[in-house]
């Protein structure tokens, strides 16, 4: 297996390897792996352990369920040229892309990581027309994301990364502990200089 080190955000990488940057002589794909246990969605925390494995797992079906419809995520890489315009996702953006994950004959392994759940600050929200929505943010020191495509594997990571998430509560639910689920609404990510 050749490593491939990116230095682009996890957004660029998506989109590296959505537009078949692997090498078309893939071993067999493995099959899918046995059904993995989700924590209940009742803290913006547990969503994006959700996050993680959902994503992990290219499990398009749980992923989807994180993200509210309205959501709205943003890449800008500061290294960029002044005025170049950060990328923009919305929730089709988000759930098509780990459904073609798990479609690609040539993908056999996805990895997310966040970081120790330790490292992200959570807030209040940031977002003065949406008290009631809660933040989450997260160095990126700790982050992870490799994308296994055939014989290449293609990687993010460093300390550069900055991610904002913000989480809506959704209607209460009666199998939560405090009768709210909630989803991601917003994301942000940057890359520093």
């Amino acid at each position: 297996m050749r490593a491939v080190r990116s230095k682009c955000a996890p957004a660029f990488l998506a989109a590296m390897i959505l537009s078949g940057c692997g090498d078309s002589n893939n071993p067999a794909k493995p099959p899918p792996a046995a059904p993995v246990a989700y924590m209940m969605r009742s803290t913006p925390q547990n969503v994006l352990h959700n996050l993680e494995i959902a994503y992990s797992h290219m499990d398009s079906s749980e992923y989807k369920g994180l993200y509210d419809s309205s959501y709205v995520g943003t890449s800008q890489d500061l290294n960029d040229p002044p005025g170049t315009m950060p990328l923009s996702f919305t929730y089709s953006d988000e759930v098509g892309h780990v459904a073609a994950l798990r479609r690609s004959p040539t993908i056999s392994s996805v990895s997310l990581e966040l970081g120790q759940t330790s490292s992200w600050n959570r807030l209040e929200s940031s977002d003065p027309s949406h008290p009631e929505w809660a933040a989450i943010q997260i160095a990126g020191t700790s982050f992870d994301i490799q994308v296994t495509d055939g014989y290449n594997t293609v990687q993010a990571s460093g300390s550069h990364e900055f991610f904002e998430f913000l989480f809506k509560p959704s209607a209460p639910e009666y199998l939560s502990p405090t009768d709210t689920l909630w989803q991601i609404v917003r994301w942000t990510e940057t890359r520093s200089p």
